[in-house]
């Protein structure tokens, strides 16, 4: 025979009720749908307001991609065979920053946006404009060992732009945005059905709300790290599937794709220094205290120096 229901207990008690429980999952559902709608709609619907918050402005208005940089984007879809059709869903921006970036998918009818930063249309350290250059407000000191680092960071010939839109569309072409939205309410629907499963198959309703809510604590932690693994480990990936297709693209890519990740960690060196905290490693590595949110970009410029070892070594043993 089941113990009753304690009576009392304040607010949380509504909760124990048949009222509260069906109030519960009602909201659980809701909450779902949202962890869903919240990822995927600012890369689809929310495209274009996305890609305004990140935009790089110059007196108010949207800084234009260079026709050479814009050229560079087009020999990329060249190299990956996109055809007019689909080179409709590529949409090219100016982005604020050093890094490229993505949103969207060109999965979907929405299309994907590349946002390409303004350093890209350097050919040279002297086209660099020192004094309109920012990073997170603060101006860079330029003279020194840290400033002089960046500038030669920053500068990317065409073989190295050419492979960092590569990557780009490429990223693109995944099913990131459906894969990213699914994760959340997966992880929230299943701790949500094992919540309720252990309530009622234990019975914690007729005791304490302390047993509860170390359950609860115990379930949410669980959500959050397996939320975290699908996450991360679909990024990693995915980046690994990616460097494998550049390699495999030829030895220029190959070439390129060693002095775009050595430019990209000297770029992250010279930031660590001169905002002076911890954002990124000693080498350069984005600095994640619990998650692997994307493949080290040590790991991948190890990967195209294996490579170009082996296109070295090639020729010598035929």
């Amino acid at each position: 025979m089941k113990p009753k229901l304690k009576s009392g207990g304040g607010f949380f008690s509504f909760f124990k009720t048949e009222l509260g429980r069906r109030l519960v999952f009602y909201t659980a559902g809701s909450t779902t749908v949202a962890l869903f709608v919240g990822n995927f709609l600012p890369h689809t619907f929310g495209l274009k307001y996305y890609q305004q918050f990140v935009q790089c402005y110059q007196n108010g208005v949207e800084r234009p991609v260079p026709p050479d940089v814009q050229q560079r984007l087009e020999k990329a879809e060249d190299l990956l065979g996109l055809g007019p059709f689909e080179r409709k869903f590529v949409k090219p921006f100016t982005v604020f920053g050093f890094d490229l970036f993505q949103a969207g998918t060109t999965k979907m009818r929405f299309g994907g946006a590349v946002g390409i930063p303004v350093n890209y249309g350097y050919t040279s350290p002297e086209e660099i404009k020192r004094a309109d250059i920012r990073f997170r407000d603060q101006q860079i000191n330029w003279s020194s060992p840290s400033g002089k680092l960046l500038e030669e960071a920053i500068v990317l010939n065409e073989d190295e732009q050419v492979f960092g839109l590569t990557k780009t569309v490429l990223q693109l072409q995944t099913h990131r945005v459906l894969l990213n939205s699914i994760f959340p309410s997966v992880s929230f629907l299943m701790v949500y059905t094992m919540g309720h499963y252990l309530n009622l198959r234990l019975n914690l309703f007729a005791r304490h709300g302390s047993i509860r809510f170390v359950l609860y604590s115990i379930l949410g932690l669980f959500g959050v790290g397996m939320w975290s693994f699908m996450k991360d480990f679909n990024q990693v990936s995915t980046d690994a599937d990616i460097d494998k297709t550049l390699a495999s693209m030829g030895p220029k890519f190959v070439a390129a794709g060693v002095s775009y990740y050595d430019k990209h960690l000297k770029k992250n060196i010279a930031l660590r220094d001169l905002i002076g905290d911890d954002t990124y490693t000693a080498l350069g590595n984005e600095n994640y205290l619990l998650r692997q949110k994307s493949m080290p970009l040590t790991a991948r410029k190890s990967f195209f120096l294996e490579k170009l070892e082996e296109l070295k070594k090639a020729p010598e043993t035929q």
